[in-house]
């Protein structure tokens, strides 16, 4: 089968096609002939070697596609049938390849009403969005301020978030193609999106309360880091909650534990980091059946229409040119919504 790997950590020259031997399913795994797989800013890291790793390696952590053989007591899935598949680390080869063997406990049937590449967009960025705004205890009424909406977790959980019935659901925008995909794909309100290029921290600090009457928001999340984080927790009101997914330099200089300054002890304010891989590697495998839960629930909004994946933007074929390609514009941060690469 065909892989796209790298024997060593660097640029995306590292990128390389080769082929590999068609993977056997162990016991409680499946085989899936995969037919899209989506790129995540993750995978940069990984590519650069920021979370080590052995090589080579084939990342991914997004697939949709059939099901290609059942391993030992395996149960629910029959070959052939559609699925989309959250990788978690845990498998033969990541998603940028033909074929892979993952645990059956991560793959759920495909809703019939998305493609294979809407639903290869989807695993990654609509769990961590769930599990951001579930973590966050979103009330119906609650302000909620977003850094990152019209990337993919953003793109889910603006969605969520409306779900749940928060309002108003404030976001960021670096550039006019930002913006017009959260109005017209999302149905953001035009004056619900901060405009931060050219701002000073203060400024934005206004500008967002501003937008919530003069008002703090109860909740903040967020999906960029930097300097958005420390917006995040600027605009959050007391005993509010504040949930990132972005991890920050050991030299960061924003130190949320110095007490005559940090937000999180003056306003007293929760903090929770969400680390979507963290179960599949630190906890027990037993417990990996929250993944096919929280995948199952999300279905069901999206089979109903209650949910929209991301907008999907195709980069191309399976090859090193496609995925060089994603991973160049992932770096640029010019992506709206999620890369998909169709596998077969």
């Amino acid at each position: 089968m065909r892989v796209i790997t790298q024997r060593a950590f660097g640029g995306v020259e590292q990128l390389v096609e080769e082929d590999w031997p068609l993977p056997v399913p162990g016991p409680g795994e499946v085989r899936v002939r995969i037919r899209a797989a989506s790129f995540n800013p993750v995978d940069v890291l990984f590519r650069r070697g920021g979370f080590g790793g052995q090589l080579p390696q084939v990342l991914g952590r997004d697939l949709s596609g059939v099901v290609d053989a059942l391993g030992e007591g395996v149960t629910g899935l029959a070959v052939g049938e559609e699925v989309l598949c959250y990788r978690a680390g845990q498998g033969s080869n990541g998603s940028h390849a033909e074929y892979t063997c993952v645990p059956a406990v991560l793959v759920v049937p495909k809703p019939r009403r998305l493609s294979f590449a809407e639903a290869a967009a989807l695993p990654v960025v609509a769990l961590t969005a769930w599990q951001c705004v579930t973590r966050a205890r979103v009330k119906r009424g609650e302000a909620v301020f977003v850094a990152g909406g019209a990337g993919g977790v953003g793109s889910m959980a603006l969605q969520l978030l409306r779900h749940f019935g928060a309002s108003p659901v404030l976001t960021t925008a670096g550039s006019d193609e930002s913006a017009e995909y959260l109005v017209k794909h999302l149905g953001v309100e035009p004056g619900c999106i901060l405009r931060y290029r050219g701002r000073t921290p203060e400024q934005l600090c206004s500008d967002v309360l501003a937008m919530n009457g003069g008002q703090r928001v109860p909740v903040a999340l967020d999906f960029v880091g930097g300097t958005m984080k420390e917006l995040c927790f600027a605009v959050a009101a007391v005993d509010g909650r504040v949930v990132s997914i972005v991890e920050e330099p050991a030299d960061s200089s924003f130190n949320l534990w110095d007490e005559t300054r940090s937000p999180l002890i003056l306003r007293s304010l929760e903090f929770h980091f969400i680390q979507l891989g963290a179960r599949a590697r630190y906890a027990p495998r037993e417990t990996w059946k929250v993944y096919r839960e929280q995948l199952e629930s999300l279905c069901w909004f999206f089979e109903e229409g209650a949910l929209r994946p991301p907008a999907v933007r195709t980069v191309g074929p399976l090859s090193a040119a496609t995925a060089r390609e994603a991973h160049r514009l992932l770096e640029e941060g010019r992506v709206q919504g999620k890369l998909v690469m169709e596998c077969g």
